[in-house]
């Protein structure tokens, strides 16, 4: 299974950096930004060559920043050409931690784990904080 994250800017690569130093290696796993000098064409080339080292081997994942931006635009008429390869939006640090996880389990992936693990990682600590501390008042009634 390969994974291909893919962003504006050094997101993605900095996410894949920040994975690794929790987990290790993540292998067969890319990570690609959009920067300033690039155009979308230039994006396209560097992610079907990766897309190319996987597909048809094994099933190829892309997470992109935000769906509707230029990483996610590339990416959507990718899809086009191969149409086995899997694609979500939303790219964040719990959602990379997940994959890395489910694949340390076993070498299938649960998409609907990793889209709840993506969004339970926002959390409105203060409101949480708070909500706690009134569960600590109950107690102490």
């Amino acid at each position: 299974m390969a994974l291909i994250l893919i962003s504006h800017g050094n997101m993605a690569i900095e996410t894949k950096k920040s994975a690794e130093l929790i987990i290790g290696e993540l292998q067969n796993t890319a990570a690609l930004g959009l920067q300033k000098s690039d155009g979308p064409d230039d994006l396209k080339e560097k992610v079907e060559t990766e897309i190319k080292k996987y597909y048809g081997k094994e099933p190829v994942y892309v997470i992109v920043d935000l769906l509707g931006g230029t990483p996610g635009n590339v990416v959507v008429n990718l899809t086009q050409k191969y149409p086995d390869m899997h694609v979500i939006s939303g790219l964040n640090l719990p959602m990379v931690i997940n994959y890395a996880n489910q694949m340390f389990v076993s070498k299938e992936l649960d998409i609907n784990a990793l889209m709840k693990e993506a969004k339970d990682g926002i959390v409105d600590v203060n409101a949480f904080l708070s909500q706690d501390s009134d569960d600590d008042d109950e107690e102490e009634e």
